[in-house]
């Protein structure tokens, strides 16, 4: 694993954090700024295990992860994807403090920032903006959450790609075939005929 390096300036990461916490006045990303440390990542690297205690907050500058459960048997299921300018980090004290449920891992390689969460949490409580932006992070959450069961339990599989690809066409592209299939519950076969079907 690289180690991890300084960020280049506080300015480099303020761009990306202001973008994701519109919330935070420019005084407040200036402090959560140097929080923050580049690490170069592999394709296929691993950002957490399932199991580990999540400690970090993540924000993609270049990239692509996944969040992803692990079978008993070694299978995978994915759970969410991660692209650029996407900041995320254990937001309940169970998520912070538990086990895991999932893991992170990179699809692409890229750039992505880290900081510990802790830090991040107790910047914002200063300010009186942890409730805010833990808030929209998870009706966020939630509202992902919600689509996506419907999207499993109601249309079939060409219907749940369709309305995957209307509502994030940069992640319909980017991501892997076996690995969107996994997130729409369909198999790679299934996948590569409704795609073949449409072209």
């Amino acid at each position: 694993m690289p180690l991890a390096e300084p960020p280049s300036s506080p300015a480099a990461i303020g761009v990306l954090l202001s973008r994701a916490l519109p919330d935070c006045a420019e005084a407040v990303i200036a402090e959560l700024a140097p929080l923050f440390h580049r690490r170069d990542v592999a394709k296929g690297a691993g950002l957490l295990a399932q199991g580990q205690i999540w400690r970090d907050a993540l924000l993609v500058e270049r990239g692509l992860l996944r969040l992803y459960f692990v079978r008993h048997d070694g299978r995978e299921f994915n759970k969410n994807f991660f692209a650029d300018g996407a900041l995320f980090f254990p937001l309940t004290p169970a998520m912070w403090s538990d086990a895991s449920l999932f893991a992170i891992g990179a699809l692409d390689a890229g750039l992505v920032w880290h900081a510990d969460s802790a830090s991040i949490r107790r910047c914002l409580e200063t300010h009186g903006l942890w409730h805010v932006t833990r808030g929209r992070m998870l009706e966020r959450l939630i509202t992902h959450k919600l689509q996506r069961e419907h999207d499993l339990l109601t249309p079939d599989g060409r219907r749940r790609y369709e309305a995957f690809r209307r509502r994030e066409p940069l992640l319909a592209e980017r991501v892997p075939l076996n690995q969107l299939a996994s997130y729409l519950g369909l198999t790679d076969v299934s996948l590569s005929r409704i795609r073949r079907q449409e072209v």
